[in-house]
């Protein structure tokens, strides 16, 4: 219950906050928050060269955090397989739904609040409910990469379907190995 209503705060503070505190029109803080820019094809395209590049920096995150002797990683994979095992709609569900709000809240809100690091941070902080230090890293570093995108790109359609993608390619290989 407590992380439901969690999510709930992330995903409707950032339009509460630029409705009240900043008086923006509603039109306005749909186009801030939730910005699309591009056509169809080029938003899917930019997807995927994300889901790309965080799937690279994922392996080369992952070779160098074994170098250095940090493997509790595994804790996250132990714990996603408990999960879908369990309760995969409910899993697959809520994985679909909290991606969204994570890009929403660190990307589309707070990034442009505090910038790239801070909002990295964050959301590397976030991800400390595995109990795991590797996850902490490795999401501060794809955190880093889908700041960066954002910016770039400023969509939140591709930040959410890369970094859905991501998680979806993620889970498999968890439950393939």
């Amino acid at each position: 219950m407590l992380y439901e209503l969690l999510m709930a705060l992330f995903l409707l503070f950032p339009f509460l906050w630029e409705r009240v505190m900043k008086k923006h029109s509603w039109k306005k803080v749909f186009a801030l928050i939730l910005p699309v820019n591009k056509s169809k094809k080029k938003e899917l395209f930019g997807a995927l060269k994300l889901f790309v590049l965080l799937g690279v920096i994922s392996i080369v995150i992952s070779i160098i955090l074994s170098l250095f002797g940090i493997t509790d990683i595994e804790k996250v994979g132990d714990l996603m397989i408990a999960l879908s095992k369990e309760q995969l709609v409910w899993f697959i569900a809520t994985m679909i739904i909290a991606v969204f709000i994570e890009e929403v809240f660190f990307r589309a809100f707070l990034q442009k609040k505090t910038g790239i690091i801070i909002s990295s941070a964050v959301f590397a902080v976030f991800h400390y409910g595995y109990g795991s230090i590797g996850e902490i890293i490795g999401a501060f570093v794809l955190g880093l990469i889908l700041a960066w995108w954002f910016k770039k790109n400023n969509s939140i359609l591709q930040n959410y379907l890369g970094h859905l993608l991501y998680n979806i390619f993620a889970i498999v290989i968890y439950l393939i190995l």
